[in-house]
């Protein structure tokens, strides 16, 4: 048989070829370098106290066309009496339903009119209420505010409507896979303690009433339980005169606020299972308690989250998806509130009990060996390149003043931003990494009990828990229910 010779110049276009295609390679196994970092310039935060004990913090923002409003009540769900849980949420989303001299409908039209958008939350520990609108409407968006905080109707009609939308939301929400395996997880990482409130579900809402809505506001809703925030093409003496205008003769009142028992951690690993019939996916929720907003270990653990699931090219994402082809997704996340960690996937059923582990394999490594410094600069960059358009939308810069308010953050939360990440190590990491209990998480699977049955075996003990969080048995290995 002829033997083939292959030219010198073949080979030349052979390497040519091939070229492109390597330096693609090496380039996808290689991400760029962080660009240098652009100056913060973040404005000065300016505080005054009201007579009546009301907070103002003002952010001037020169050419700002709109301003944004957030008026911060000290009432979360932390502050729902354990009988009433939702309470709080159900209050807050009282307050724009009606003045003596306003419908809800006029209200709604009033802001905008004035170019406004009306928001209201509540979280564990405070309602907030968010207004952003154009510059010139400022007498006008106080006048609104003022009235429903000063003289809210509460009609029983609109006690009505609110909890039928407040029902049938958490009715629909309660189909949702994700929003079931969270809540598990949040009753039970919460047990015994006061932010427990916020897992209520519809049965809780169904109890709450007129009166009760009455006694909750007038017992939290004053202005020494509260702080404004204005951020906008204003200064800190324009606005100490117009919100005084407006709010000063709502009455401040005593109120006692015991302190938070801290959250214990769980102490060793549970898994719980909520079916969901028909489920196609199965959805994995797994997570601890670890460390207050204000710990010295902040910045770290947001480092540690970031490298380990906090975006599509995270360590999570890349194993599951990419790598084995498990899951559809797979993050973690960190909620600096309650000191939250978790991890979350939505899988194909058969390899739920595969994801999990693999979930945990990725947990411990960090506890194990230092991550790279590569991996380390990667999360920085992007924690630093991110935070602009965290605080790009009038809102969102409300918000994040009125956490370092509320929670108490200090400096390094807003000037020292930039310069707290850059401080982070992998030795800083890998240190935050083994203080805290990571590997004895809670374990939440949310599927059909007919397909995902056998990925349950393998655990010595799984409870059972319905839709609504009640517990309902519990399975053991090598028993059938």
């Amino acid at each position: 048989m002829r033997k083939r010779r292959i030219r010198p110049f073949s080979l030349f276009l052979v390497f040519f070829s091939l070229g492109p295609l390597l330096s693609q390679e090496r380039f996808r196994k290689s991400p760029p370098f962080p660009e240098p970092l652009q100056e913060l310039n973040l404005p000065a935060v300016e505080y005054a106290t009201l007579t009546n004990g009301l907070t103002l913090c003002v952010a001037f923002r020169e050419n700002a066309t709109l301003i944004g409003l957030q008026l911060v009540v000290l009432a979360g769900e932390s502050s729902s009496p354990q009988n009433l849980p939702g309470i709080a949420t159900f209050t807050s989303h009282m307050i724009d339903r009606g003045t003596p001299s306003l419908s809800s409908s006029e209200i709604e039209e009033k802001i905008e009119s004035i170019g406004g958008n009306f928001s209201i939350s509540t979280s564990y520990d405070y309602s907030v209420f968010s207004l952003s609108f154009l510059e010139e409407y400022l007498d006008e968006a106080l006048e609104i505010l003022s009235q429903m905080i000063l003289q809210p109707t509460f009609l029983e009609r609109e006690v009505d409507n609110v909890k039928r939308t407040l029902f049938y939301d958490l009715l629909r929400k309660g189909r949702d896979p994700e929003f079931l395996a969270k809540r598990q997880l949040l009753q039970l990482l919460f047990v015994g303690h006061p932010y427990r409130n916020s897992t209520f579900n519809e049965d809780s809402i169904k109890a709450i009433s007129q009166k009760d809505v009455i006694a909750f506001f007038d017992k939290y809703y004053r202005p020494n339980n509260a702080f404004l925030v204005l951020t906008g093409n204003l200064n800190l003496t324009t606005a100490t005169k117009k919100v005084s205008h407006y709010l000063n003769t709502w009455q401040k009142k005593d109120i006692e606020h015991l302190p938070l028992p801290s959250l214990e951690p769980n102490a060793e690993e549970k898994v719980c299972f909520i079916e969901l019939p028909q489920a196609k996916d199965c959805t994995i929720y797994l997570g601890n308690t670890i460390l207050p907003a204000a710990s010295p270990d902040f910045f770290p653990f947001l480092v540690l989250n970031q490298f380990l699931g906090g975006t599509p090219n995270s360590r999570l994402f890349m194993n599951l998806r990419e790598s084995k082809g498990y899951a559809y997704f797979a993050f973690s996340e960190f909620y600096k509130s309650c000191g939250l960690f978790l991890a979350k996937a939505k899988v194909a059923p058969k390899t739920a009990y595969v994801s999990i582990q693999e979930i945990l394999k990725e947990i411990r490594n960090v506890t194990k060996e230092k991550i790279s410094t590569l991996e380390v600069e990667q999360a920085k960059s992007y924690l630093i390149g991110n935070f602009p358009l965290q605080i790009e939308k009038v809102n969102d810069f409300c918000s994040k003043i009125s956490d370092i308010q509320t929670f108490n953050l200090g400096e390094e939360h807003w000037n020292r931003y930039y310069e707290s990440v850059m401080l982070i190590d992998s030795e800083k990491v890998f240190e935050v990494a083994q203080r805290y209990p990571l590997l004895t998480p809670i374990i939440v699977i949310v599927g059909d009990r007919r397909v995902i049955v056998e990925e349950l075996v393998d655990y010595e003990k799984v409870e059972v828990y319905d839709r609504k969080g009640i517990l309902q048995y519990t399975l053991t290995k090598g028993a059938e229910k």
